[in-house]
């Protein structure tokens, strides 16, 4: 991993660093969600011995590093940025939004275009910066999901060390600027860099003006995407929008630019303007996963628009299935793209078995997320009349704290689906008060009257049509018929 203008470590150094997984973390007990994480067991209990199982393609076992476990004799800095510029693989944990953390992993895509691994605790919401990296999930408690945690985390490794995709953003989108193609090979040792660079030049008599022009064009794209970030982070999405536009006009092949472009759009609900920009990216980038899946999640969108007897007459209009297949194939472990095909399968081909066994594996890997794992509760109760709730008691228990997390943040995030989720995992565990306790908060966090009903009629339609009858529910229930009211 030969780093040019970079001072290198000794050979034996370089030979270490290539059987070593630097792990990027916080340290101690931290705040996590509104509750305490003890990194220092996540790292001995789970991440440790995870990576300790991997081989690497030359049959070589694979070494865990974190900076604060060694001792060094020189300075930690020093010894930190050789970990993160010539390690084989690093691993980060962004759960808690840790801003060293944040540092080290902008540091490593900057200096390796493929090899680092990003991964948080479950449920634990991404930065609007980093929704077009994959961030793989984990759950370190109880002791069967730190175990399945592992195996899970050993998997992902070994599966990077094969591959060798490209996961650096940075060098991503200036594959794309520098050469106008995101698939293209950047050289890498000086001899070809130097053809390369002879190739592409210009006649003498125009090169100049030529390298001037296309300097300005990459200055502008890099202000335009920095007002744009800027401008997402602030929440101003029509700000964002103008400015990735503005990137664009004058790099059109940016995959990055079009690819945050098309989640600002659909986040502003411009579902046919942002199906646009994420049919032009996986054009230009095939093997993007995650941009397959926001593909096949606007077209599932668009198609719930139309009804199906219309769809009918327009078989070659797609509907997501296709799409979100791809990125299941692409990203097998994506929970996202699952339940989203859960929902293609439910919402629009009204395929009820195969959306119940979709979310149900989607709930599965995912470690117990409430959005698949209750959606497939609810389907197996309209299909069988019952609910089998021991065979998912770890998945609840997973699918609470996350809620739980988010209800007791402040302020409580994704409103007011946390608090209905909440509610309806303590109706299936009997708890009376508790359910009616969640959906009195889901109704005054709601800000539209179709939210509250969407939780009653989800409800309705699959226990009390089937006759599950669980403590509370009338009653809980009932509360939604209530005359609507948003809070000040």
């Amino acid at each position: 991993m030969t780093q040019e203008g970079v001072s290198q470590p000794p050979q034996s150094r370089l030979d270490e660093l290539e059987r070593t997984c630097f792990v990027i973390m916080p340290f101690g007990k931290k705040d996590v969600g509104g509750r305490e994480v003890d990194f220092n067991a996540v790292f001995t209990e789970v991440f440790q011995p995870a990576i300790e199982q991997v081989t690497t393609p030359e049959n070589e076992p694979l070494l865990a590093a974190r900076t604060d476990m060694d001792a060094f004799s020189g300075s930690i800095n020093q010894d930190m940025f050789e970990y993160i510029v010539y390690s084989r693989v690093a691993f980060a944990d962004i759960s808690g939004f840790n801003p060293n953390v944040f540092y080290e992993v902008g540091a490593r895509h900057s200096a390796q275009e493929s090899g680092t691994v990003l991964f948080r605790q479950t449920g634990h919401a991404i930065p609007f910066d980093i929704t077009t990296i994959k961030v793989f999930e984990y759950d370190h408690e109880p002791t069967d999901s730190a175990e399945a945690s592992r195996a899970f985390i050993t998997q992902v490794l070994s599966d990077s060390l094969k591959r060798t995709h490209l996961d650096s953003p940075i060098r991503l989108a200036l594959r794309a600027q520098w050469t106008g193609d995101p698939g293209r090979k950047l050289p890498t040792s000086g001899t070809d860099r130097e053809a390369v660079a002879i190739a592409d030049q210009p006649p003498a008599s125009n090169r100049t003006e030529t390298t001037s022009a296309e300097m300005w064009r990459k200055r502008e794209t890099e202000r335009f995407m920095r007002d744009a970030e800027e401008a997402a982070r602030l929440g101003d999405l029509e700000l964002a929008k103008t400015n990735y536009w503005g990137a664009l006009r004058f790099d059109p092949l940016n995959v990055i630019a079009r690819m945050r472009l098309g989640l600002t759009l659909k986040h502003q609900g411009r579902h046919y303007d942002a199906l646009e920009e994420f049919t032009t990216v996986v054009k230009l980038a095939p093997s993007y996963g995650e941009a397959w899946r926001e593909k096949g999640v606007v077209e599932g969108l668009i198609a719930r628009r139309i009804p199906s007897e219309a769809r009918n007459d327009v078989p070659w209009l797609a509907d997501g299935y296709e799409s979100l297949r791809r990125a299941t194939k692409l990203n097998p472990n994506d929970f996202d793209a699952w339940s989203s095909l859960g929902g293609v399968l439910k919402n629009v081909r009204g395929d009820l078995a195969g959306a119940r066994e979709t979310y149900a594996h989607a709930a599965k890997i995912s470690g117990g997320h409430p959005y698949p794992l209750l959606n497939a509760l609810k389907l197996e109760a309209q299909a069988t009349g019952a609910l089998d709730l021991d065979a998912v008691e770890d998945q609840l228990a997973a699918a609470e704290r996350l809620r739980r997390g988010q209800v007791e943040a402040d302020p409580p995030t994704d409103t007011p689906w946390s608090f209905f989720d909440l509610a309806e995992l303590r109706l299936y565990q009997n708890d009376e008060k508790g359910f009616i306790e969640f959906v009195k908060k889901g109704i005054a966090s709601s800000d539209a009257e179709w939210q509250p009903e969407t939780f009653r009629d989800t409800l309705h339609m699959s226990l009390v049509e089937n006759g599950i009858d669980l403590p509370g529910l009338t009653e809980g229930l009932a509360l939604i018929d209530e005359p609507f009211t948003t809070e000040a």
